[in-house]
């Protein structure tokens, strides 16, 4: 009987489960949509009970195609948010995901700034609407009383593996951004303090190392799965570092750089020194690489893939396209309620599109998108000062071939694509065998890495052209509208208090 590594990644879109043998082959998979997204213009909640069937419905559809037995399960989750729950390990109401956009105000308070930029000196990353800890703060204005019953506060991996497991654990590499030091990796009081939190870290778990942070599947979850008590259960880091592992960055050779367009975007490198970044925006985050020596420097945006359905809701009846349509449109891709992140921080970021006349097509302004994802993802690796070398490209867009020969052709390099859509997985088996199996490096980057395409070069010519004078035009815009974008969400503030008091 072949024995198998069991990984669930519970996304904000997708909730994926696979198996793995030994040689690193996926030899199962399982999937669904995460059924517990609720949005609600600004408020963008998951229920914490249904994130937690939605992931043992997969698991289980995974482990009836198996005849292996099971060595042990490794799990990530989308990343940041608030998921609260009592001292008995219950949820106390709904999770503030990560695109929730209630903190946006307190993220951009004038009066906060100087607060916000201590945090900053600490952390590496200010606090934006994504943060537990702005979560927090609007709790501890807002509802006061739900936050009075919340005993700890968790991320969505480890409400996984409580409900997993039973054991209240949860590893730094994610956390620390948020509430602590990267440089000596210790949570800080400083973020709570800064921020006059009531209550903060004592309400964070205890934190364990990626690899030690593991504990036995429970006689509950086992039956709901169908697999025997006992089997080790590891947690794994954010779903980000997972999939930049399964992308191959800080593991295979000449993989110096990476971008992933799912939902959100990411565009990160692996840097020995953090400090050799050229610029640091705000909403830049730093994690210590936990497969190796160096830490990965990304920028999480809250714009990625998702401005692509954004915007074709903005043109019903046009068909989406694929295909290049180049024009003179120029098109912002700040669509989520939250503003954006990074590259810019900037909680009132909005969209814009300039250059459009009447003979301006659907298929253009949606290939403009296009062009605005790429031209975000030329901006961060430059600020990050990111090593040549080739682009590792995942996500769902990577499946598109043109969108990754434009991203190459604006980046100047190759192209490498993951399009199996599935390199966080790939990412937590290869923790899952350097942790449980103690697979070695050359092992692991040859076996359980993801497969991926073969490399796409950059255009030459008049595309060329046309893509480096765009990305000027792109930049040099964003610079004028961005004094504007505060000014605009207050008149989006007056025009939906307008629109609440017309008369129905």
């Amino acid at each position: 009987m072949d024995a198998v590594l069991l990984c669930l990644d519970s996304g904000t879109t997708t909730v994926k489960a696979a198996a793995f043998d030994r040689c690193g082959r996926m030899v199962a998979i399982a999937h669904r949509e995460n059924s517990a997204l609720r949005r609600d213009r600004v408020h963008v909640e998951q229920d914490m009970t249904v994130s937690r069937d939605d992931a043992l419905a997969v698991l289980r559809a995974c482990v009836e195609q198996l005849t292996g037995r099971v060595e042990g399960i490794v799990l990530t989750a989308q990343g940041d948010g608030l998921w609260p729950i009592d001292a008995q390990g219950q949820p106390v109401g709904p999770a503030m995901t990560w695109l929730d956009g209630r903190a946006r105000a307190l993220a951009a308070a004038p009066e906060r700034m100087a607060a916000l930029e201590a945090i900053e000196e600490v952390t590496a990353a200010r606090p934006t609407a994504a943060s537990q800890s702005l979560q927090l703060l609007w709790l501890q204005q807002n509802d006061p009383a739900r936050l009075a019953q919340i005993a700890h506060v968790l991320r969505l991996k480890e409400w996984l593996f409580l409900s997993l497991t039973g054991k209240l654990m949860a590893e730094p590499s994610a956390a620390l951004p948020v509430w602590g030091d990267w440089r000596n990796g210790q949570m800080s009081g400083v973020v709570q303090d800064q921020l006059g939190l009531t209550r903060g870290i004592e309400l964070l778990p205890d934190f364990t190392p990626v690899g030690d942070c593991r504990a036995s599947l429970s006689a509950q979850a086992a039956a709901a799965i169908g697999l025997p008590a006992g089997v080790p259960v590891l947690l794994g880091p954010g779903d980000v570092q997972a999939t930049l592992i399964g992308l191959g960055l800080g593991g295979q050779t000449g993989v110096t750089r990476a971008s992933i367009f799912g939902t959100s975007a990411i565009h990160a490198c692996h840097l020995p020194d953090p400090a050799a970044m050229r610029e640091k925006p705000a909403g830049a985050m730093v994690q210590r690489f936990v497969m190796g020596e160096g830490y990965l420097c990304f920028h999480p945006c809250f714009n990625g893939a998702a401005l692509l359905q954004h915007v074709n809701q903005l043109l019903p009846g046009a068909a989406p396209t694929h295909a290049p349509s180049y024009s003179g449109v120029v098109l912002h891709p700040f669509f989520e309620p939250g503003g954006e992140r990074a590259p810019f921080t900037a909680p009132h970021a909005s969209g814009a599109a300039f250059g459009l006349t009447a003979a301006t097509t659907p298929a253009q302004i949606t290939w403009a998108a296009r062009e605005a994802l790429a031209f975000i993802a030329r901006t961060s690796h430059d600020m990050m000062n990111a090593p040549t070398g080739t682009l590792a490209l995942g996500g769902g867009l990577a499946g598109d071939a043109d969108f990754a020969g434009f991203i190459a052709t604006v980046m100047g390099s190759d192209v490498q694509r993951s399009t199996s859509g599935h390199a966080g997985l790939h990412g937590l088996a290869a923790i899952g065998a350097r942790f449980l199996l103690g697979a070695d490096d050359a092992t692991i980057a040859r076996d359980w890495v993801g497969a991926t395409d073969e490399p796409i070069a950059p255009q030459q010519g008049a595309i060329a052209a046309y893509a480096q004078s765009k990305f000027g035009v792109f930049s040099q815009l964003i610079g004028a509208v961005a004094p504007f974008w505060q000014t605009l969400s207050t008149v989006r503030d007056q025009a939906e208090h307008l629109t609440k008091d017309q008369p129905a």
